[in-house]
């Protein structure tokens, strides 16, 4: 078996095959497929990695609290209530293997990784309809849900990119809990939409719903690995007897502890994405041949049908200039017209938007 078949296709951000294929340096690409904060890293936190350099002769955290310090302070929960992974996919993983007891309650579309790490999992997709703008079928998962159930849920969604009210989820998670289910709401996006939205605050008192959330978009440090789960706990303890010891490094950690503390660099990250995602949709409406659904987060999308391409044909076109969008077929109920793409710096995006007129 070749080496390539060894890795799990990869959703977005896989520039280095994009580099090969086109034959352009890595640096020149501009990749709108991957949803990273357009302001790159805290300064801070670029400072603590660099004094954190010779801390790597020692083993990490164990299970990393400092951190885990940190980010209670900023959600506003216990930190008895919190369990770091190796990025928020690790904890997604972990979960799918905890509480699937036969059924998967997925959105669709949602994104693509819940339950992942289960082999063969029995999968429920209850459609959101882009003509009502993907909002929450509160009355048909209802209506969906069995006593057992594991449902993910993604808050904002990823990628429609809208938000769902916390007092809906609030509403569904006392019905999952009635149902004695699972539910797990993944605010990996959410500091884009404002953390005063998060229902992470809930998990202590109700052992039927978990929070996930990521580090790495926010703070543009994906390359590190770092996201949390918070829940009730006892789960988090049961969480941390399953994840390996020493699991987030020393740099991820320093660099996790700095962006926290960062409060200018998150007020000015929402204030940057909130006015280029405005201006990046009144453009790209423009547009006639696409369809652009607005969203709360650092990404867009966008409904291609009017042109007449597919997303692969539009990335077929872009490629060669160096630009990366995310096809979106693989999405359930979407069709193979959608793609993705990030917001990024006015430039970039206003490049995106020359490059779609040019190649159509």
């Amino acid at each position: 078996m070749g080496s390539q078949h060894l890795c799990k296709p990869v959703h977005g951000g896989d520039v280095w095959k994009a580099a090969q294929r086109w034959g352009i340096a890595l640096d020149e690409i501009l990749d709108f497929s991957a949803n990273i904060n357009p302001l790159g890293p805290s300064p801070q936190a670029l400072e603590a990695i660099e004094s954190n350099i010779s801390q790597l002769t020692h083993y990490p955290e164990p299970c990393g609290d400092s951190c885990k310090l940190a980010l209670a302070q900023h959600l506003g929960v216990d930190k008895a209530n919190l369990v770091l992974g190796n990025g928020g996919s690790e904890l997604i993983y972990l979960l799918g293997r905890m509480f699937y007891k036969g059924r998967l309650l997925l959105l669709a579309p949602c994104f693509s990784e819940y339950g992942e790490g289960l082999e063969n999992p029995r999968v429920v997709r209850i459609a959101l309809d882009a003509d009502k703008q993907f909002r929450l079928p509160l009355p048909e998962i209802r209506e969906a849900l069995q006593p057992g159930d594991l449902i993910f849920i993604g808050n904002p969604n990823n990628p429609t990119g809208n938000l769902f009210k916390p007092q809906e989820l609030l509403e569904l998670a006392a019905y999952v809990q009635d149902v004695r289910g699972v539910m797990v709401v993944d605010e990996a996006f959410l500091d884009f939409a404002g953390r005063e939205l998060s229902i992470s605050q809930e998990v202590e008192h109700n052992p039927h719903l978990v929070v996930v959330g990521s580090l790495t978009k926010f703070f543009a440090i994906p390359g590190l690995r770092l996201g949390y789960a918070a829940a009730c706990a006892e789960h988090i303890k049961r969480m941390e007897f399953l994840l390996p010891t020493w699991r987030i490094n020393t740099l991820a950690l320093a660099a996790g502890r700095a962006s926290l503390a960062d409060v200018a660099y998150m007020e000015k990250t929402i204030a940057f994405v909130n006015q280029e995602r405005q201006l990046f949709i009144e453009r790209l409406q423009e547009l006639p041949f696409l369809q652009v659904f607005p969203g709360v987060s650092n990404f867009l999308l966008i409904d291609a049908e009017k042109s007449g391409l597919t997303a692969d044909e539009w990335q077929e076109r872009l490629g060669p200039r160096g630009i990366l969008i995310r096809n979106c077929s693989n999405f359930a109920n979407l069709s193979p017209y959608y793609f993705r793409i990030a917001v990024k710096g006015r430039d970039q995006n206003l490049r995106l938007v020359e490059a779609l007129k040019q190649v159509k």
